[in-house]
């Protein structure tokens, strides 16, 4: 690995994670697939997101009302992403990718239109979209995009989007974990135990940073910054699925 150019792509992708609340996960793995196949990158990409994940969430004081109003998405998100880690082992994460970036590419268009989706807080909505993210987010870490749909089109509170997106990315690494804890476990035996630490340690720092940078943001802007930002995760899954395939 070249831990110069790993830390730079690391360290942008946490400040943009607090800055937006999204982007970590598939931003650091795609990163790390371009040293090394996708398994391997989503492996050593797990912890270092799990900690991200895990701040992001406690870092707005007390979630009572986070799991009240998300905690459904949050459920079906974890068990979607046991499904998707099961995944890696049995088909190509690069076909998920591909529908993937299909449907965000769908979804930015018709916001840019001015369509804006607006979705019913009802259970069988938050359980489909969760469960759809957890799948692709399981195999790939790219939940994101799937999560951030449904939660603009619920909320307009950029604290509570991000916190609430962050806690159901936190519980997709926990099954993530427990399907991959062999692969997981194993590399505080390996060769890759001091760049994970070192990338870890920098993107907490920038994440910290960029959750300060949040509040200086009006709400029109970040939704803004958020769709610029699919877009590019959009196109950063596409290029790593279709280099997976050729």
């Amino acid at each position: 690995m070249n831990i110069i150019v790993l830390s730079l792509l690391f360290i942008t992708a946490a400040l943009l994670h607090g800055i937006s609340g999204i982007g970590f996960p598939i931003a650091s793995t795609t990163a790390l697939s371009l040293f090394m196949p996708l398994k391997e990158a989503v492996v050593l990409a797990l912890w270092p997101t799990l900690l991200v994940n895990v701040l992001s969430v406690i870092s707005g004081g007390k979630i009572g009302h986070i799991l009240y109003k998300y905690g459904l998405l949050a459920f079906f998100s974890l068990l979607g992403s046991f499904i998707g880690a099961k995944l890696l082992f049995l088909i190509n994460p690069a076909y998920l990718q591909l529908l993937l970036s299909g449907v965000i590419a769908f979804y930015i268009i018709n916001n840019t239109r001015g369509s804006n989706l607006h979705l019913p807080e009802n259970p069988i909505v938050l359980s489909l979209f969760g469960f759809a993210a957890g799948v692709i987010g399981g195999a790939t870490n790219a939940m994101s995009p799937i999560l951030i749909m449904c939660l603009l089109a619920m909320s307009n509170d950029r604290h509570e989007i991000a916190r609430a997106a962050n806690l159901c990315f936190l519980l997709g690494k926990i099954s993530q974990l427990i399907v991959l804890r062999h692969e997981a476990f194993a590399l505080f035996s390996s060769d890759y135990l001091w760049p994970v630490v070192i990338l870890t340690a920098l993107s907490l720092l920038s994440l910290f940073i960029g959750t300060r940078l949040r509040s200086l943001i009006s709400p029109q802007h970040f939704r803004w910054l958020v769709l610029i930002l699919l877009g590019v995760l959009a196109l950063m899954s596409a290029i790593q699925a279709i280099r997976a395939l050729v």
